[in-house]
């Protein structure tokens, strides 16, 4: 017998190579490390595609109401916190209406790498809220504690 290969200008064990493709497992590795690049991002910036688990929400407390010439909008006061409102926070309302009150709650939502000057310039903020019907004769109040809110001027 000879020493060599048995197909000549072949190795014995050359043959096709069967099975996963080295470039798959870059792709799949590629996908996998931008999926958690962008869910790193959205946490810590608090932006991109998973933005909101990186933002956080604070409660602030209603402290007056106004009407405005549209029976449909009144304004709600709320007292900013002592770090002030950042350009890239945002106040939300919640409105509950029943035929008898109307409940109303105030969220600062914002990211969480957020770090801007207490910027606190004045002691309320009044924030426009739509209604779907008219106050008329209904309560205001705090969704949070159940207190009513006063009018002010």
């Amino acid at each position: 017998m000879s020493g060599g290969p048995l197909s000549p200008g072949f190795n014995e064990f050359d043959r096709p190579k069967r099975g996963f493709p080295r470039w798959a497992g870059f792709l799949i590795a590629g996908v996998i490390s931008v999926g958690l690049l962008l869910l790193v991002w959205g946490f810590a910036a608090g932006s991109g595609p998973f933005a909101s688990l990186g933002q956080v929400s604070e409660e602030l407390q209603p402290a007056g109401f106004r009407p405005t010439v549209d029976t449909d909008v009144i304004q709600v006061s709320v007292t900013p916190p002592q770090s002030g409102i950042c350009p890239d926070q945002s106040l939300d309302a919640t409105v509950i209406e029943s035929l008898s009150d109307i409940g109303i709650a105030v969220t600062l939502t914002g990211p969480r790498s957020s770090s801007c000057q207490g910027s606190a310039e004045s002691d309320s903020i009044w924030i426009d809220v739509l209604l779907e019907n008219p106050v008329g004769d209904r309560a205001i109040i705090r969704i949070s504690d159940g207190q009513q809110i006063l009018r002010t001027r």
